[in-house]
């Protein structure tokens, strides 16, 4: 198996963007992003936050900056008419990652049953760079941090393969 590690950080920890898309969170106040952030952190990797309004333009923008090794982006994946972070980041994908989603949906059901079928989780390769994108809940950042924290070291190192 290759065991190829992260060219800015020989121990296999990576730099890893969370973003918040929201409307009225702060740092300050921001619970999903900090447990995210938390969990994260906890398994080494270093971690920068920024929240960003839950609009299409902030949103593709803030992947302008292309000095992590993935982005995480917390909010703005359900269906209401502000929701636009699925809509405005998968176009950008070179590479779906449909399960993901996937799987996070079915554990998502084993905690609050049908409601999770109104998520829209997500997550793809730009640029040999994982993003993922979930809901803003702290229920969800819980659930969700745990998924990647599991499998990020794995799916950066086949996403940077030639």
């Amino acid at each position: 198996m290759n065991k190829t590690k992260n060219k800015h950080d020989k121990s296999g920890k990576f730099k890893i963007k969370v973003i918040t898309v929201s409307d009225t969170r702060t740092l300050k106040n921001d619970k999903s992003g900090e447990i995210i952030q938390n969990e994260l952190e906890r398994k080494g990797h270093k971690i920068t936050r920024e929240i960003i309004k839950d609009e299409q333009t902030k949103i593709a923008k803030s992947l302008k900056n292309n000095d992590h090794d993935a982005y995480i982006y917390c909010g703005g994946t359900g269906i209401s008419k502000r929701d636009v972070t699925v809509e405005t980041l998968t176009p950008l994908f070179d590479k779906k990652i449909p399960g993901f989603g996937e799987y996070f949906r079915k554990k998502s059901f084993e905690e609050v049953g049908t409601r999770a079928m109104l998520t829209r989780a997500t997550a793809g390769i730009k640029n040999q760079k994982p993003i993922f994108a979930i809901p803003g809940s702290k229920n969800a950042s819980k659930l969700a941090s745990k998924i990647i924290s599991k499998e990020i070291g794995h799916i950066i190192n086949h996403a940077k393969r030639p």
